[in-house]
């Protein structure tokens, strides 16, 4: 549903862009329309709409329908016929566009290119060049000569227009979408600043279709260029503001007649970009800026200025501004401060109700200093990825000592070099999360310059990286700055390890990740067979940084030092194999293999592994040749209990060996307990069972210990066997920044 959702506004936003783009056929124009409607062609939706919205803004134009001021008033002045021919040409025009955007998605499903992306493409810009200069000279009224340079003059300019606007639509259309256009512009070859750019291009479009004057002086196509202008020097600051007031006050100054609308806008901006450099990053002292400045640039033209759209008549009434003169206060009526204020107040309630998504900072705003310390950081990062590939070889190595055959192929060694690779590529894939809302409780936590990435692993689960520093010479916790992400994000985040626990006045970096949604309380007790100086059995528990809590348990054929040091020998290679990145699967293979190839059949030992994923409480059981599993759920009268067992041999008797694999989901509450065979031994009339389905299930400790003095308190039951209990109770993980 929501994909629909998104998908629908998407098409609502091209719909719009197409009318205007039509619509510009007025200002002799109609390479824009043909840019725009093929842009958005490219960034897919249904040709054929957006085909009938470009050609109704090319009859709302060209009839005169808009209401607009024209640069071209021939069209308006003459006789119908005049328009009809407009419409008849660039109509055309469009069509031909159709047409040459069909072809070149066929093209694409026959070359097997479908499923890339559109957006990075540019097909069909000089055919539909050429149509242009066909079109124009065709149509041309004038002789063919100027005719010919018409159509020219068109193919140059829809080609210009077609890369100005095409970065702008990608942006726009991906944003509404809920799409990241800073990854898709990425990824289509275009840097932030040609999206900003052609951002403004398709604002001023916007703003030709704007009307001036809809009731007694209310000022719409004012309002939409106070917007934009609040926008884009909160956004993106001196440069980009100063140049979208520059545009709007000429687009203005044309509408209206009157160039004294440049120096207008600018002086408000000018007001904007102090409070800016005075205040930092903050929307609300961007709105007093605005305010302050707006103010000024009423009372420096005079109240008339804004009070009536048709100043080029006005002016010459006496009652407001003379076009040259100065404005007489006591002729100022109370309508005419209302109308004042609902002209340069409406934008500021507007901007206040932007998404803060929308109002993050562009990346060349951001401190040079804090983009250094984010640099440095990935590059620790990236070090510490080759270490652990270094590391992971060197474990290798140890494993595969001794053994004639290790078992392992190149391509194989290969497939986990690519997986580091991976793992550092993804590093530089962070997604920069630019709400004014997360920034905003940040700042008032004492943080100033925030940067905050998020990074989604393989497996969906999100990191994130904040730079930042404090004002002044404050500290801020970065357990602090935990609470306010899991807050804004809505889910149990905690400071990652090894990241610095304190922010100052110089920039950091601290890593966080997204907490598990259980947590495993676990305990293992181990009785060796009496007369027997060790145990056979040996165990391992862990837990990985990715969440995984594996328990392992293992039992050498017999007891004593040799069964010890098989079983031992087992989950050595298991916990090497693990740590380098191996699938269980194929660890467990490669254990197999190596082990039957060194005792050649002649001993052997049982393996037992459980891997529980804290995040969404999954099981995965895998089993050669290993005693029960019990997996305890408790219950209002009584618990239920699933027992799973192993029907394949233990490991080193062949080189080839099935392994027995289960799944099982685990909530809050359930225990897994595994033993060895010395208590499955004592296990003679369902003893277990029973055990288990009335037991309490609390403490693992308490767990472990009543199931080991019930079994072995038994009457006429004596060990014969090692015997060990490992038992793992699952719990809802608390809501903690901490690490």
């Amino acid at each position: 549903m929501r994909e629909r959702i998104n998908s629908g506004i998407r098409t609502g936003v091209m719909t719009l862009l197409c009318i205007a783009g039509g619509a510009f056929v007025v200002c002799r124009m109609a390479p824009f329309a043909a840019a725009i409607y093929a842009a958005c062609c490219l960034m897919g939706g249904s040709y054929l709409l957006l085909y009938v919205c470009a050609a109704g803004g090319i009859t709302l134009g060209a009839f005169g329908l808009l209401g607009m001021p024209y640069i071209e008033n021939g069209i308006v002045e003459h006789s119908g016929d005049v328009a009809v021919n407009v419409c008849r040409r660039y109509m055309l025009l469009l069509a031909c566009v159709l047409f040459i955007m069909k072809m070149c998605d066929i093209r694409r499903k026959r070359e097997g290119q479908r499923g890339r992306s559109a957006a990075d493409g540019n097909e069909g810009v000089l055919p539909i060049a050429l149509a242009a200069l066909i079109v124009e000279t065709v149509f041309s009224d004038s002789g063919w000569a100027v005719g010919v340079g018409r159509g020219i003059v068109a193919g140059i300019v829809y080609v210009c227009a077609f890369y100005i606007l095409k970065p702008g639509i990608l942006a726009v259309t991906s944003r509404v979408s809920g799409g990241d256009w800073k990854r898709e512009a990425g990824i289509a070859g275009y840097d932030t600043n040609q999206c900003i750019v052609s951002i403004m291009a398709i604002c001023a479009i916007m703003l030709w279709h704007i009307p001036d004057d809809i009731v007694g002086g209310i000022a719409p196509s004012l309002m939409a260029a106070l917007l934009m202008l609040l926008y884009v020097v909160y956004r993106s600051g001196a440069s980009y503001g100063c140049g979208l007031a520059a545009a709007a006050g000429g687009i203005l100054s044309v509408k209206t007649g009157n160039m004294g609308w440049i120096p207008w806008m600018l002086l408000v901006t000018v007001v904007m970009l102090i409070g800016r450099a005075l205040s930092g990053h903050r929307r609300i002292p961007a709105c007093i800026f605005y305010v302050l400045g707006a103010v000024l640039a009423a009372v420096a033209a005079g109240p008339g200025f804004i009070c009536n759209a048709e100043i080029g008549h006005a002016m010459g009434e006496g009652r407001l501004l003379q076009r040259y003169g100065t404005f007489d206060w006591t002729t100022l009526t109370t309508y005419d401060i209302i109308v004042c204020c609902v002209n340069l107040g409406l934008p500021v309630m507007l901007f206040v109700a932007v998404p803060g998504s929308l109002l993050g900072k562009s990346a060349d705003d951001i401190s040079p200093a804090c983009l250094q310390a984010a640099a440095t950081e990935i590059s620790r990062m990236t070090s510490s990825k080759m270490e652990d590939m270094a590391n992971t070889f060197r474990r290798l190595d140890y494993t595969f000592a001794g053994s004639e055959d290790p078992g392992i192929s190149l391509s194989q060694v290969g497939e986990l070099v690519d997986g580091f690779r991976r793992q550092i590529e993804r590093i530089g894939e962070a997604r920069e999360v630019s709400d004014e809302k997360l920034l905003g409780q940040m700042r008032e936590l004492g943080m100033e310059d925030v940067r905050v990435t998020e990074l989604t692993d393989d497996s969906g689960r999100n990191r994130f990286y904040v730079v930042g520093r404090t004002t002044g010479q404050g500290m801020v916790l970065s357990r602090q700055v935990a609470v306010i992400l899991s807050r804004y994000f809505g889910r149990n985040i905690r400071v990652g390890m090894n990241s610095p626990s304190l922010f100052f006045d110089d920039y950091r970096m601290a890593a966080y990740e997204e907490s598990a949604a259980y947590r495993g309380m676990y305990h293992v007790r181990r009785i060796r067979k009496y007369g027997s100086p060790v145990s056979g059995d040996n165990f391992s528990v862990k837990e990985y940084e990715d969440g995984r809590l594996v328990m392992m348990l293992s039992d050498g054929m017999g007891s004593g030092s040799l069964a010890s040091c098989e079983s031992c020998m087992m989950l050595d290679t298991m916990e090497e194999m693990l740590e380098a990145g191996f699938p269980p699967e194929y660890s467990i293979a490669f254990a197999n293999r190596c082990m039957s190839k060194k005792n050649q059949g002649r001993t052997f030992t049982t393996f037992d592994m459980v891997v529980i994923d804290m995040y969404d409480g999954s099981m995965t059981s895998f089993k050669q040749g290993a005693s029960l599993t019990y997996v305890v759920h408790p219950g209002e009268k009584g618990n239920s209990v699933e027992v799973i067992s192993s029907t394949t041999l233990p490991v080193g008797v062949l080189d080839e060996a099935d392994c027995d694999i289960a799944d099982i989901n685990l909530s809050a509450g359930d225990a897994v307990v595994m033993v060895s065979d010395g208590i499955s031994d004592m296990d003679t009339d369902g003893v277990m069972n029973r055990l288990l389905g009335n037991i309490h299930i609390g403490d693992s400790r308490k767990l472990v210990d009543e199931i080991v003095g019930k079994m072995l308190g038994q009457e006429d039951i004596s060990p014969r066997d090692d015997v060990t209990v490992m038992a793992a109770v699952i719990g809802r993980s608390e809501k903690s920044g901490a690490a």
